[in-house]
């Protein structure tokens, strides 16, 4: 404890790490005590927290392309809601509290939508005589020669020709999710492009490649695909519709390429990622490790 003399002594109330109060006519400074630094969170709330990192920034990555992208949620859940209850079941990313801070994130098998239309297989096709494989749908593209020339109504014709469950006004979207790692920090980032096409049989003016490009709309024997063959992060492709004034999709996963991933799954990252956000309380011997924990009520 300290008292103060001279000008600017009436002081009361706190100031960085000392409390001032008036005693006796003059004004009294105390330090405060810094309290033990004791961690207060038990093993599943942290394990919750530090899953949520990674998946609250790939959706972030998203920068709001991806709505609407639940069918029948409750009016008072969003797309975000959703989106995080639907993937911390999923194979959980350990990122530490500074990579998290700093937009860190690592591309996984999340899923973007649930919906009412079918599927889209997605799928890695490998290469004939030891070149690499490229992603391809599903979706039947036949004989069509996707190509700066192809318009989107050939485009368009070939896709509702070969397959049953798409029509005129259906739109196919593609998100890649390009992952990549700072050279100077090490942190992990994920940067999502987002292309997508209107079904338009009418539309013989328009380009195919003026609205997409190669990358997410390409023809691999017959199927659509990507034009890439090595690249780290994920990719999928969604089947959308308007219906009765509402939207309707396809249930799609990224399809995740790369060996990133892995080294975000492991217990050491586990470790690594709870130690950094100061560790867990004692370990509470009657509940259990649960992963699955429920998302959180705003991004």
């Amino acid at each position: 404890m300290a008292i103060l003399t001279g000008i600017n002594t009436r002081l009361r109330g706190s100031a960085g790490d000392w409390t001032y109060a008036r005693l006796n006519g003059q004004t009294v400074a105390k330090q405060k005590v810094a309290p033990k630094d004791v961690p207060v969170r038990s093993y599943r709330q942290m394990l919750r927290r530090v899953q949520w990192a990674n998946i609250v920034n790939v959706w972030r990555a998203f920068s709001g392309n991806n709505h609407p992208s639940f069918e029948n949620r409750g009016a008072r859940v969003s797309d975000f809601n959703e989106f995080m209850s639907a993937n911390l079941g999923s194979v959980p990313v350990y990122l530490t509290k500074d990579q998290a801070r700093q937009g860190g994130a690592v591309i996984a098998a999340y899923q973007v939508t649930r919906g009412s239309l079918p599927s889209i297989v997605v799928e890695e096709v490998p290469g004939t005589g030891g070149a690499p494989g490229k992603v391809s749908t599903d979706i039947a593209l036949g004989s069509l020669t996707v190509d700066a020339s192809t318009t989107v109504k050939e485009f368009s014709e070939a896709v509702v020709s070969n397959n049953g469950d798409y029509f005129h006004g259906d739109q196919i979207t593609c998100f890649l999710a390009r992952q990549t790692v700072n050279a100077t920090s090490q942190v992990p980032y994920v940067k999502i492009d987002a292309m997508e096409v209107t079904l338009d049989l009418n539309d013989n003016l328009t380009k195919l490649y003026d609205v997409v490009d190669a990358e997410g709309f390409s023809n691999n024997n017959g199927r659509l695909g990507t034009s890439l063959t090595n690249f780290t992060g994920g990719i999928v492709w969604i089947h959308s519709r308007r219906a009765k004034s509402k939207t309707v999709v396809s249930s799609q996963r990224f399809l995740v390429k790369g060996n990133l991933l892995q080294n975000y799954t492991t217990e050491a990252a586990r470790t690594e990622a709870i130690l950094s956000y100061g560790g867990v309380l004692g370990d509470q011997f009657l509940t259990p490790n649960d992963e699955n924990v429920a998302a959180p009520v705003n991004p």
